[in-house]
C-alpha cells in the first residue's frame, strides 16, 4: 500500500514538473531577456521545492530583481523599463516574500519603484500588507500603504486605516499620528479621528504641544456629539433637521456646543455637520461654508 501511494506521488510530482517546464518556456518567450527570460514558480511550489532552505531562495529571488533594476539604468530607450517587466518585478518580489514574509528588503524595493516608477500602486499594497501582517511591530510598512492610498489612490479612508494601523506601533512621530487623525476626520469618521488625537497627546511630553491636542480633540468631541445627534434625529424623523435650533427644539440636543477654535456650527444640505474653522482640513482643502 505505501509502496503504491509513493508511485502515485511521483507520478503527479512528474505530471507536475512537465507542465511547469512547458509553462516556463511559453512565459519565457514574453520577457525581455533582461528580465532574465524566465517563468516565476508560483509560490507554493517554490515552498515546496525548497525544502528548508525557503529563507535563501527568498534572497536569490531579491537578488534577481535587485540585478535586473541595476542592469535597466543602462538602457537609453523609453520607457526603460515595460509594463511587462514591472509584472515579472511583482511576481519577483511577491515570490521572495511569500518564501519569507518577514524579509524587510523586498518590501522596501517595491515601495521605491513599483510605485513611482511602475505604476503598480494596488499590488505594492499589497505587498505591504503582507508584510504589515507579518511584521506587527513595523510601523514603516502601514505608513507606506497609507502614503499610497492617499497620495496615488485617493483613498482616504484606507490611507487613516493604515495610518492608524501604524500610530498603533511603536516608533511613529507624532507628525503622523495627527496625519492620521486628518485622514479620519476627512472620511467623517470622527470618532477615530479623536482616538488618534487622543494617543498623539499621550505620547507627547510638550505641555504646549499637548495643550494643541488636548483643544483640537475637544473641537472633535464637539462635532461628534452633533453627529450623533443628527442620526438620533434622523431615525426618529425619517429625515434631516433643518437646523441645530430644530433638534434643540425636538428635545434631540440640549444646547450647541461651543468650538473651541472660535467657529459657529451649522447643518449642511444632506445632514452633515458643517463649522466656518475647518481646522482640520489640509490648507488647500479648507472652506468656510454656512449652510443658511
Amino acid at each position: 500500500m505505501q509502496g503504491r501511494t509513493t508511485v502515485l506521488l511521483l507520478a503527479i510530482l512528474v505530471t507536475l514538473h512537465v507542465f511547469l517546464l512547458g509553462k516556463t518556456s511559453n512565459e519565457g518567450k514574453t520577457l525581455p531577456s533582461d528580465a532574465g527570460g524566465e517563468f516565476v514558480l508560483p509560490s507554493p511550489v517554490l515552498m515546496i521545492s525548497s525544502f528548508e532552505f525557503k529563507g535563501i531562495v527568498s534572497d536569490l529571488m531579491f537578488i534577481k530583481a535587485m540585478v535586473f533594476m541595476g542592469s535597466t539604468y543602462e538602457r537609453t530607450e523609453k520607457p526603460r523599463i515595460k509594463p511587462e517587466e514591472w509584472q515579472w518585478m511583482d511576481k519577483v518580489l511577491t515570490a521572495s516574500t511569500d518564501l519569507d514574509p518577514y524579509f524587510i528588503d523586498p518590501y522596501y524595493l517595491a515601495n521605491a519603484h513599483l510605485t513611482w516608477d511602475g505604476g503598480m500602486i494596488r499590488e505594492t499594497n499589497i505587498l505591504l500588507e503582507k508584510g504589515t501582517r507579518y511584521r506587527d511591530w513595523d510601523w514603516m510598512l502601514p505608513f507606506y500603504a497609507g502614503f499610497n492610498s492617499f497620495f496615488f489612490l485617493h483613498d482616504n479612508a484606507k490611507a487613516a486605516e493604515f495610518l492608524g494601523t501604524a500610530s498603533q506601533r511603536p516608533g511613529p512621530s507624532e507628525q503622523l499620528l495627527s496625519l492620521a487623525s486628518r485622514l479620519a476626520y476627512r472620511e467623517k469618521k470622527t470618532e477615530n479621528a479623536i482616538l488618534f488625537l487622543e494617543a498623539v497627546a499621550k505620547k507627547t511630553e510638550d505641555e504646549r504641544l499637548k495643550k494643541t491636542y488636548e483643544i483640537r480633540i475637544s473641537a472633535l468631541q464637539a462635532r461628534l456629539l452633533l453627529e450623533r445627534s443628527v442620526l438620533a434625529y434622523k431615525e426618529r424623523f425619517g429625515k434631516s433637521p433643518d437646523s441645530l435650533q430644530h433638534m434643540i427644539e425636538k428635545g434631540i440636543l440640549k444646547e450647541i456646543p461651543e468650538d473651541p477654535y472660535g467657529g459657529k456650527f451649522s447643518i449642511g444640505l444632506e445632514g452633515e455637520i458643517l463649522c466656518t474653522s475647518d481646522y482640520l482640513l489640509m490648507p488647500k482643502q479648507r472652506q468656510q461654508k454656512i449652510t443658511p
